[in-house]
């Protein structure tokens, strides 16, 4: 019994410590903002060229904001997924995906936080992303850094 019950406890303090050091590892560098020069889609919202603040809500890594500075109302939440968690990320960048004049925010690359992010193609990039690929082409890449405030 006794044996079952220092068994658990040392359980937990392994599990308490893995999750406090990924926490720490995760935790957000500081508010990062970008001047995007074209209008872009976040899911299935269409946002207009302007400077905008990227953050985290919260305190899971994946689920961050997108809001334009000079208007509130041009705002998107969205869940993204784990991109790279190496050394291999030195910049802070947004990258997109364009189809013609057409762009999607497809990854946010974070060295304060050393991990790279991807958001989930929307219906509408898997279309034009299934159309360009029908013509053996590819969609271009735009990136666009990361200033931190």
């Amino acid at each position: 019994m006794r044996g079952k019950i220092l068994n658990t406890i040392l359980a937990l303090s392994i599990l308490t410590i893995g999750t406090v050091a990924t926490a720490s590892a995760q935790l957000p560098g500081t508010r990062t903002s970008a001047q995007i020069p074209f209008d872009f889609i976040v899911g299935e919202q269409k946002l207009p060229a302007g400077l905008y603040e990227l953050r985290r809500i919260g305190n899971d890594p994946y689920v961050l904001c997108i809001q334009n500075v000079d208007d509130s109302r041009n705002v998107m939440i969205f869940n993204t997924s784990l991109l790279d968690d190496g050394d291999s990320i030195r910049q802070s960048a947004l990258v997109f995906h364009r189809y013609g004049d057409i762009y999607f925010l497809a990854e946010i690359w974070s060295p304060y936080e050393g991990i790279a992010r991807e958001l989930h193609p929307s219906e509408q990039e898997r279309s034009m992303e299934r159309d360009l690929a029908s013509n053996d082409k590819a969609p271009q890449s735009e990136s666009v850094a990361l200033i931190a405030n």
